[in-house]
């Protein structure tokens, strides 16, 4: 994150108007995957560039300081380059997601990213074994292109993330998930928890992610475990995977509550702000003039275990929150 960035972010922090987002900009997807029915939506949607470019300005006027790019696949717009672009002109650390990494051997595409202001490659990493990778994704030796793709990364000053799903596969082994993250060069690790969805923009679900409460709760607690060796650069909070698991065992004991809707949000590639993914409410459409920074103001939510977003929240309850600061300070010092 560059010294702009991160002033900015800070700023908006101590405005209490710091805000992230996820900006879906298409529904077209290479990959297949069981958990989640994206790919399977016609038509295919591919944002407006102008639009997006207005969009992208509007959330910085809101105090919008950090945005993921995704999709469906990202990388298959035309014009994500200059998304990100806008975002990195003002001034907003962002990252962009990645299912197919024979996306990101195509062209120019990472210098052209490096060059507008790209932060983070986010690529998503669902096995240590390459074969339940290709399988669990429906791309043919995903796991080789994606070991190329990171070679080609490393000559870059792009960072990346793996984003790792806990599902029926890797539950019980996210040590070997780790293990192989590392040794194939990713700079950071990022866990999603299982949920589902039943909103018809972003349908989360499926055979895969039907873990029992307590599968959840195990991989929870070894991801602590392995966090607490500080080997893989885990960026998710132990405190706040320990909220999720007092949420899964007890809602009513949780200490801290989704902030999806005020400090985290979701746009969809019809512009319209969610509270999160897996709600179909909205809070409005950005491009609409009239949206205000105050309509960003859903009640804190205490209805699921989406990791983004429940994650995030925990940075903005005040005093209570400096725990969780400090901890994911120390825990990926590299990542900020």
């Amino acid at each position: 994150m560059s010294k702009e960035k991160r002033k900015n972010l800070i700023k908006k922090f101590l405005q209490g108007r710091l805000r992230f987002t996820e900006f879906a900009i298409t529904n077209a997807c290479i990959a297949q995957c069981s958990f989640c029915d994206i790919w399977k939506q016609r038509p295919k949607i591919f944002v407006d560039k102008e639009k997006a470019l207005r969009a992208i300005d509007r959330l910085a006027d809101f105090g919008v300081a950090h945005l993921t790019i995704t999709g469906g696949e990202p990388l298959l717009h035309p014009d994500v380059v200059a998304f990100v672009e806008r975002a990195a002109k003002r001034r907003m650390n962002n990252a962009v997601l990645n299912a197919a990494p024979s996306l990101l051997m195509r062209g120019d595409i990472l210098k052209r990213l490096e060059d507008a202001g790209c932060d983070v490659l986010s690529i998503s990493f669902d096995s240590g074994d390459p074969v339940t990778m290709a399988e669990s994704r429906k791309i043919p030796c995903i796991m080789e292109e994606m070991s190329r793709a990171l070679e080609m990364i490393k000559q870059t000053k792009l960072k990346t993330m793996a984003s790792v799903l806990i599902w029926n596969d890797n539950y019980d082994k996210l040590e070997e998930v780790c293990v192989r993250a590392k040794n194939m060069g990713y700079d950071f690790i990022s866990f999603n928890y299982p949920t589902f969805s039943e909103s018809k923009v972003y349908p989360l679900g499926g055979d895969g992610v039907n873990l029992s409460r307590e599968n959840v709760i195990q991989g929870l607690q070894d991801v602590i475990k392995l966090r607490k060796t500080g080997k893989y650069g885990i960026i998710n909070s132990a405190i706040s995977m320990r909220n999720i698991i007092d949420y899964l065992q007890n809602p009513a004991a949780v200490n801290y509550h989704c902030l999806g809707g005020k400090h985290v949000l979701f746009l969809d590639w019809f512009f319209d702000i969610h509270p999160c993914m897996q709600l179909p409410e909205t809070l409005g459409n950005i491009l609409d003039g009239n949206m205000k920074e105050s309509d960003l103001c859903k009640p804190s939510c205490n209805a699921c275990n989406m990791s983004w977003y429940r994650d995030l929240s925990m940075f903005m309850y005040g005093i209570k929150s400096v725990p969780v600061l400090l901890e994911s300070l120390s825990g990926a010092k590299n990542f900020i």
